[in-house]
């Protein structure tokens, strides 16, 4: 009987403390991301957004098609957090709303893709192998 009790009461209590910490998390990285991306697109010039862009994207491709990688999926999360905050910055810079983000901090495909031909539109293809400097 005490055993059910704890299940009955644990259980629930576990996940509400797990839910509220998830949007502690959350909240700090809103807060964080939004304080330090006003000050990026004024200070970096489009070919190094350009070039870091392709490094992302091509990062990302690579990446994606690893078998075998340990921890990719927390990789692949980072270099694709990356790669929007970037894709932000260029958006700022050629006129084009930026992608939409949702509370989870994800940012869907589509508006990632809808961002790549807006953006491809106006000169600037991500999808250009990125340049190596030799």
């Amino acid at each position: 009987m005490d055993s059910a009790l704890l299940v009955v009461v644990g259980v629930p209590a576990v996940l509400f403390a797990a839910r509220q910490g998830t949007r502690a998390v959350r909240h700090e990285w809103h807060r964080i991301t939004e304080q330090r991306r006003p000050l990026a697109p004024a200070t970096v010039p489009i070919e190094r957004v350009t070039a870091t862009l392709r490094r992302l994207r091509s990062e990302l491709e690579t990446r994606e098609n690893r078998p075998g990688l340990s921890g990719k999926g927390m990789r692949m999360g980072a270099v694709r957090l990356a790669y929007v905050d970037v894709l932000a910055v260029a958006c700022h810079q050629l006129d084009v709303p930026p992608p939409r983000t949702f509370r989870d901090c994800q940012t869907p495909l589509a508006e990632i893709y809808r961002v790549e031909a807006q953006l491809r539109e106006r000169g600037l293809d991500v999808r250009e192998p990125a340049r190596h400097a030799a």
